[in-house]
């Protein structure tokens, strides 16, 4: 059994499906990114803009989105606090493990306007 959940997360009207890994999670620190640190954030506040930017674009990214961390701290920058949190919502679910008796949910679409550089991907 994976310790990861399959996440969709939709961005420009495409849903882009992925499973994160350790080693996922591994490469997003390595660039900066304290997992935990952004999972308190998510949890209490308050988050970092550039963080959560960065880690969207990076889970888009695996499930095939073409899409920067520019185009998604843009879309964060002129969201609504709804819009910031469905992302937020995705990007926590997406980083915790599953439990051992929990069955896998999906986590929830996250909406966004189109990225001029999205392709899709199904």
């Amino acid at each position: 059994m994976g310790v990861f959940r399959e996440v969709t997360i939709e961005w420009g009207g495409v849903d882009y499906v992925f499973t994160p890994s350790n080693k996922l999670l591994r490469r997003i620190e390595g660039q900066g990114v304290n997992v935990a640190v952004l999972m308190h954030g998510l949890a209490v506040g308050p988050i970092s803009a550039p963080s959560l930017a960065f880690v969207a674009a990076e889970f888009l990214k695996a499930g095939g989105a073409v899409v920067t961390e520019d185009d998604v701290f843009g879309y964060i920058m002129s969201a609504s606090q709804g819009q910031i949190d469905a992302i937020a919502t995705a990007v926590a679910t997406a980083i915790t493990p599953v439990e051992p008796n929990e069955k896998k949910p999906v986590a929830p679409a996250v909406k966004s306007p189109p990225s001029k550089t999205a392709k899709s991907k199904r």
